[in-house]
């Protein structure tokens, strides 16, 4: 418990992220890879993986290998997310990112809510965090993210000067686990080496917030199926994907709606 408050501490009011190593085994993170790579490859072939400028962009991670079902619900880091967010939380976005040789920064930004609203961006409540996970070694020259410290306090857009100043490349071996306040300045770094450098990417918001992924993108009900209540929680499959009753007081009657909020 007190490592979990001084992390959060770290991530609310110290540097505005953290660097957890060995949450994953090696073997699991070697396993999560080569999956990635493998359904990008058959997704590319369909016209769905995200490309720009060397990078691809995964997304339905969740229904490609019940790794990715234990990832987002990890407790070491679930655990870190509530004590931020609080427990009413959902994942607004899973997806993969893979960086090949020559990529370019992607651009120095806050997470989603907050580029999706004006700035100043309110400090309270905090409303998303982020998970970067190392699926192999991050290396200073395969493209390791970029974060500015302590700059989630500022609640403004990045500024690329001062950004440039200040940002410390994030190393680390693969199982290691990136959590990061969603306001703090970050971007990738170029990856200078032949080998694509892959990262999954995790997006936590309150429930009330839209999230930023369709979590019902290739859908696999196997994954429903076996799926735990805090799996379902997180997805919001209860209220997607049921049809309930609801008494409309406006109009005075009964009638079949899905639920959606």
């Amino acid at each position: 418990m007190i490592e979990t408050d001084n992390l959060v501490r770290e991530i609310t009011t110290g540097k505005g992220y953290v660097v957890i190593p060995d949450v994953l085994t090696r073997e699991e993170a070697k396993e999560a890879r080569s999956l990635v790579l493998h359904h990008t490859k058959l997704e590319r072939e369909k016209g769905k993986v995200f490309h720009h400028e060397n990078k691809e962009r995964l997304c339905g991670l969740i229904y490609k290998g019940t790794i990715f079902e234990k990832i987002v619900q990890h407790p070491q880091v679930l655990a870190i997310i509530e004590k931020i967010l609080g427990t009413d939380i959902i994942l607004g976005g899973f997806s993969a990112h893979i960086i090949y040789q020559n990529a370019t920064r992607m651009g120095n930004h806050v997470d989603y809510p907050y580029w999706a609203m004006p700035a100043p961006f309110p400090s309270q409540p905090i409303l998303e965090v982020q998970t970067i996970w190392l699926v192999e070694d991050f290396t200073e020259n395969n493209g390791a993210p970029l974060f500015a410290p302590d700059t989630q306090k500022l609640g403004t857009w990045p500024d690329v000067e001062k950004f440039d100043k200040i940002a410390q490349k994030i190393t680390g071996k693969a199982g290691s686990v990136i959590i990061s306040h969603g306001l703090c300045w970050h971007d990738t770094s170029e990856n200078v080496t032949p080998t694509p450098r892959v990262s999954l990417l995790g997006n936590y918001t309150p429930s009330f917030i839209h999230p930023l992924e369709e979590n019902l993108y290739d859908l696999n009900t196997d994954a429903i199926d076996r799926a735990t209540p805090q799996l379902k929680k997180l997805l919001r499959h209860s209220l997607k994907t049921q049809e309930k009753p609801f008494f409309d007081i406006h109009n005075k009657h009964l009638y079949q709606s899905p639920v959606t909020s």
